[in-house]
């Protein structure tokens, strides 16, 4: 498995993110808005327009601690979870739900996702890096004010 550095801790790569393609290669988009039973009555959050992809990352731990995205090799994202394989599975960034477009929802998954697969059209790479750690929070916090990933901006 790969090791990358990221400050001074040592991540081990997961998965390269790959989202649903078409037999011709092309990504798939989706627009799950439409099926919020409150859609009309209820705003989009500011990343919830989408469109967005679908991806599984088979292989992430179920374990908590820090984790970077990176885009040919330059990070785009780092961010903390309690359970990874939960944070980027179809509960999380793999697969956006409805509600998650709109206020309330989930934001930051509509975030994230959306980027992917405009950075995977784009033909870049995508890397999941990881470093198992109770001190999540610390870690995270130190890496974003190193490293200024541009994902993790308001």
């Amino acid at each position: 498995m790969l090791q990358r550095q990221f400050g001074q801790w040592n991540f081990m790569r997961v998965a390269t993110i790959d989202p649903v393609r078409t037999q011709a290669s092309t990504v798939l988009e989706f627009m799950p808005q439409a099926r919020y039973a409150k859609a009309t009555t209820t705003a989009l959050n500011p990343h919830g327009a989408g469109p967005f992809c679908r991806f599984v990352v088979s292989d992430a731990p179920h374990q908590g601690g820090v984790y970077v995205l990176t885009a040919d090799d330059h990070v785009m994202y780092i961010g903390k979870a309690q359970n990874l394989a939960q944070r980027w599975g179809p509960s999380g960034y793999g697969t956006i739900q409805p509600k998650n477009c709109y206020q309330g929802g989930q934001s930051t998954n509509c975030k994230i996702n959306a980027a992917v697969l405009r950075m995977t059209k784009a033909g870049q790479r995508l890397d999941l890096f990881f470093l198992d750690s109770d001190d999540r929070h610390a870690i995270e916090a130190r890496l974003v004010a190193d490293l200024h990933p541009p994902w993790n901006g308001r």
